[in-house]
């Protein structure tokens, strides 16, 4: 009786989720990516041989037809250094991750982001179809250095 008990719980134990195996490296690079740009939004996905490519599409969430270009470029670029950053921030053998972004059937643009160099990204026709360039930070605003003393 003892074993059979032992049987059952081993078994029980061998067939629960928690011992399920892990995740493949483009089901990982999903879950990450939807993390930030919503559950559902990654529409395909795939990797190289090796591992160190991914090839995605997802779904933009932040465009918007009613904006301004300019506000849609941003958007859009901002999402796509969340997205490739979340997946090269976790997954250490990616090294560069290549991707389009739609809207429905409508591609708003492409681009790719490579390990230490940051995101590119090359908009379509009717959102100017050049490469985006991030606008400079303001030079206005001084950001306190660590241990200085801040002005109050």
């Amino acid at each position: 009786m003892m074993i059979l008990v032992l049987a059952l719980t081993i078994t029980w134990i061998l067939s629960s989720p928690a011992a399920a195996a892990p995740p493949t490296l483009p089901e990982a690079a999903r879950t990450l990516a939807d993390n930030v740009l919503g559950a559902g939004s990654v529409t395909a996905i795939r990797t190289s041989d090796d591992g160190t490519q991914v090839l995605m599409r997802w779904e933009s969430p932040t465009y918007r037809q009613a904006n301004h270009r300019s506000q849609s470029r941003e958007s859009i670029y901002g999402e796509a250094v969340l997205a490739t950053n979340a997946i090269l921030g976790r997954l250490h053998r990616v090294t560069r991750i290549r991707f389009a972004i739609f809207q429905g059937r409508r591609m708003l643009a492409t681009g790719e982001s490579i390990r230490g160099r940051g995101v590119t990204l090359r908009f379509s026709l009717a959102l100017g179809g050049d490469v985006y360039v991030p606008p400079e930070p303001r030079g206005d605003r001084k950001a306190p250095t660590r241990g200085a003393a801040q002005e109050i």
